[in-house]
């Protein structure tokens, strides 16, 4: 599975008001800021693996559904999506994502997206190319910019995003993607 862009930039600012715990992170299995049926505007719908075997995931999944900005959960097979409000606070990340405007978060959003990185990647050297690159298409790295004219053998202006395009069709939950073929 191809995670999405909002796991990695939208994520992190919601995990600021919904106490995700760390011990199922692994568990979360990716992020989406739209769903195919639009009935959930300025909302993120996250896909969970339900543990059974795990009891402690109940009481997580009854922390999560207890924030007053939980909207829905919908139940398939062995998985759960959670419908989230997305806080205020954050709402202009959540639509310069979706314009693909990383530059444009704001620095508290920026520092809070690094900080969330770097405590799931602080026992894992692997994940320090990650949390460069995110930093650098955050804060529009000269360095980046550099590399990536030279790879693309273009000149890139001042003001050019170095993150790719978010693709509306990556970040649209489809429950069908979902349900185990019969």
């Amino acid at each position: 599975m191809m995670y999405n862009k909002s796991k990695t930039y939208l994520l992190p600012l919601l995990s600021e008001v919904i106490n995700f715990d760390m011990k199922f992170i692994n568990n979360l299995l990716n992020t989406y800021m739209f769903e195919e049926s639009n009935e959930y505007p300025e909302c993120l719908c996250i896909v969970h693996d339900f543990s059974f075997k795990v009891p402690e995931f109940t009481a997580y999944e009854h922390r999560l559904t207890a924030s007053p900005l939980f909207v829905k959960s919908i139940d398939i097979d062995n998985k759960v999506i959670y419908i989230f409000k997305f806080p205020d606070e954050y709402i202009q990340e959540y639509y310069s994502l979706a314009e693909s405007k990383y530059s444009e978060f704001g620095n508290d959003a920026k520092e809070l997206i690094l900080r969330f990185w770097a405590d799931i990647y602080s026992n894992n050297p692997n994940g320090i190319p990650f949390l460069i690159k995110v930093k650098q298409i955050l804060y529009r790295d000269e360095k980046l910019k550099q590399i990536l004219e030279k790879n693309l053998k273009i000149t890139l202006t001042e003001n050019q995003e170095l993150g790719d395009y978010v693709e509306k069709d990556n970040e649209t939950l489809k429950v069908s993607d979902y349900q185990k073929s019969k």
